[in-house]
């Protein structure tokens, strides 16, 4: 039996965290002896840990001075790899920005996989920001790097070309039973025809939110009835909500976050993402376990998964995205999603990279 160790920083609320747990809910507990190593053992997430997995944590100094911090952690660091070095067969850093996790992975595993869960060349627009965030993760020491997206891994290739070979790309799971069993709940707010929804950080520079906005800004102009659902929270909520105030939209409303947006995905009849950029956009894979029709602006196909047989992919552009919802909202014709294909072709890809001793 394969020994597995993947290192995170907690299981608290977070794309990357759910994404996790969903992946350790699938992976064959009689192939894999799974260890989850966390530098905080806490999070919303941990109570749905599979029986099987068994979690450790390792410390980290709390000290205020700021050398004598790192050389404590240090310290920690070297003392748990010579503790246990070489102990599993793979160690993954999953967190694609906890530094701890991704020295741990390195020397924890005889074979070290980095996993990458967003296209960072968007979020480091300079180069040199770029370099020093995976120089300080020392990406090129890992024997594998996965990417969520052939967008994530086209567009770090450019800047990381020796990176090419030891490079796949495998899209994050679903846990399509318990979304549609969570999308069961009854919501209170009504439903108005012609139902958007929009489900994420509100955040600008990341998703794009001020476009939509203009275009539910025209449609009143139009005088077509459509309404808009935003859910989710962020540093930009002031700004969208001033727009809405300036240009007296009367059917966008602002539900803040929402522990459960199945069941308003269910109810809506077109999810809308127009993002500048994503890692993976799991709330549109969500939406298509839901049968619900999808625009977004980013395509992150895979060799396993070509998104615009699925969903209704537009430009960045204010005719575009409007064009696009029109035509969602009329149309049928795109190819129905089922999870259950979607998920074996991408656990059969985790499977190879965590049976083989090669790269694939």
């Amino acid at each position: 039996m394969k020994k597995i160790l993947i290192a995170s920083y907690n299981l608290d609320f977070g794309g990357i965290e759910k994404a996790l747990l969903t992946l350790l809910k699938n992976l064959p507990s009689e192939k894999y002896e799974i260890t989850l190593l966390l530098q905080e053992k806490k999070g919303i997430f941990l109570k749905e840990v599979p029986k099987y997995v068994k979690i450790k944590t390792y410390s980290l100094s709390k000290n205020t001075f700021l050398l004598f911090r790192k050389i404590e952690n240090r310290c920690h660091l070297l003392s748990y790899i010579k503790r246990f070095y070489h102990q599993y067969d793979v160690a993954i850093c999953y967190a694609t920005y906890d530094i701890p996790s991704s020295i741990l992975t390195r020397y924890l595993g005889k074979k070290s996989i980095y996993w990458v869960h967003s296209d960072y060349t968007q979020i480091y627009r300079e180069e040199a920001a770029l370099k020093t965030f995976f120089r300080k993760r020392k990406i090129e020491k890992f024997n594998q790097v996965v990417f969520v997206s052939n967008e994530a891994k086209n567009h770090l290739l450019v800047h990381y070309p020796m990176l090419k070979q030891k490079s796949i790309v495998i899209n994050n799971l679903i846990d399509d039973e318990e979304i549609k069993r969570l999308a069961k709940e009854k919501i209170n707010d009504p439903k108005n025809k012609n139902q958007l929804l929009f489900v994420g950080r509100l955040e600008e520079s990341a998703k794009g939110i001020l476009l939509l906005l203009e275009v539910m800004k025209k449609y009143q102009a139009e005088q077509q009835e459509r309404s808009l659902w935003v859910i989710g929270e962020g540093k930009d909520l002031a700004l969208y909500q001033d727009y809405v105030h300036k240009n007296h939209l009367k059917n966008v409303h602002f539900l803040g976050a929402k522990k459960n947006p199945y069941p308003y995905m269910k109810t809506s009849d077109v999810m809308v993402l127009p993002s500048f950029y994503e890692g993976f956009p799991v709330v549109a894979i969500e939406a298509l376990c839901l049968g619900k029709k999808m625009v977004t602006t980013i395509d992150v196909s895979s060799e396993n998964f070509k998104l615009k047989e699925y969903v209704y992919l537009t430009k960045r552009k204010e005719v575009d995205l409007k064009q696009k919802i029109d035509e969602a909202l009329k149309d049928s014709g795109k190819k129905t999603f089922d999870p259950k294909v979607f998920n074996q072709a991408n656990l059969k890809r985790i499977e190879e990279l965590l049976g083989d001793d090669h790269e694939i």
